[in-house]
């Protein structure tokens, strides 16, 4: 008797979902009748729109929503609907950026005494992921990167970490993207810190702008070894990109950014342009503008400056509290396709200058570095290597 209960209540559920299916179906239909009728009203168009994506007939739902900005350009709803429908069908990718690369440094211990320059190689994996999970796009990013140091081996450096989370359309031309993450390090020899975060990245595009505005949060633990500690950071980051400012095949970037740390414990390392324990205040930008020269070869140029006041790490000779101005100008070439298709040979130099009140971190460094530079899907056959 159980058995022939179950078996009705499975098609009781079958002809209520077929019938609700094809209700819908019908209300579609009938909609789209009257359209054809009056392909200007707006209100018909919207109720269209609206069924058809609940329907899951995006391509429907598409046409509905260009039609009703042609004849009704300023409507709310329909751009809303229009961004929200064409990022439902972009399809998935997958992007992973390799890099390998050498080079030599004059002054990795910075400000510690004794330190003479090192030659050192490094690598890097970086993961992009964008896909639709249940009708709703989501966005992965994740990098393992490290550095191996010839001369100092106490400085080798690595880390791992990685950041998902949904992405939700706000208003015409603007997206956020919340998301959670986690980080560990390794420096040292040895475990360094590890770390969760949360971060809301609004995403925009008008007029040819890209803008990014990236507000995090993040608590950071410190492996006993060290004299760091834990505590909370929080950042707040803007990122504004303009294309053709000096012509064709040109890009200007610019990377406001503050930050404030209330990490305890003391610094014990050079890696001033890590985030570093201690409070203190930070806030500083980036510059960067790229011109393609030729078909083999981009040029590059940057500056970044950065201001860190600490709250409580004071200047022995005046009592002061501690104030650093980190400059960092730099070049870069780009060479496409250098090693083979798609694989490209970037060549970075930049130069460190630290200016403090406390005359014992005053330091300059100069970085000279060799990088192949490789994209690829690992979803396609082969990863889309040639």
């Amino acid at each position: 008797m159980s058995v022939k209960r179950g078996l009705a209540w499975l098609l009781a559920t079958f002809f209520i979902v077929s019938s609700g299916s094809g209700l819908r179906a019908d209300e579609l239909d009938a909609l789209y009748a009257r359209i054809l009728r009056e392909p200007a009203n707006t209100e018909l168009n919207l109720r269209f729109a609206r069924l058809a994506e609940d329907s899951g007939k995006m391509r429907w739902a598409l046409a509905a929503y260009e039609r009703i900005l042609v004849n009704d350009p300023d409507n709310f709803e329909g751009k809303v609907g229009l961004m929200r429908v064409r990022r439902a069908m972009q399809p998935s990718f997958t992007l992973v950026t390799a890099e390998l690369g050498t080079g030599y440094e004059s002054n990795p211990m910075y400000y510690l005494p004794g330190g003479k320059g090192d030659w050192f190689t490094q690598g890097s994996l970086a993961l992009r992921d964008e896909r639709n999970v249940n009708g709703q796009r989501w966005r992965t990013n994740g990098i393992v990167a490290g550095q191996i140091n010839g001369r100092y081996g106490d400085l080798n450096y690595g880390y791992a970490g990685g950041e998902s989370g949904p992405i939700f359309d706000l208003l015409p031309g603007l997206s956020v993207n919340p998301q959670l993450g986690a980080a560990a390090s390794y420096f040292n020899d040895r475990f360094y810190y590890g770390e969760g975060s949360g971060a809301l990245t609004f995403e925009g595009t008008n007029d040819g702008l890209y803008s990014a505005l990236r507000l995090r949060a993040a608590y950071r633990s410190y492996d006993d070894y060290f004299p760091s500690q834990h505590g909370w950071y929080y950042e707040a980051r803007l990122r504004l990109a303009k294309p053709d400012v000096l012509g064709d095949g040109s890009v200007a970037i610019l990377s406001p950014y503050v930050l404030w740390s209330n990490i305890s414990g003391a610094v014990v390392n050079a890696l001033v342009t890590e985030i570093q324990p201690g409070a203190y205040t930070e806030w500083g930008g980036r510059l960067e503008v790229y011109k393609t020269a030729t078909q083999w070869l981009t040029l590059g140029a940057s500056l970044t400056v950065s201001r860190r006041d600490y709250r409580h790490d004071v200047v022995v000779a005046t009592g002061a509290d501690r104030k650093d101005t980190l400059i960092i100008p730099g070049a870069t070439a780009l060479l496409p396709g250098f090693f083979w298709k798609e694989a490209d040979l970037r060549l970075d130099y930049r130069f460190l200058r630290n200016n403090s009140n406390d005359a014992t971190k005053e330091f300059d460094d100069h970085i000279v570095s060799a990088t192949m530079v490789k994209r690829f899907d690992p979803t396609l056959p082969n990863w889309g290597l040639q």
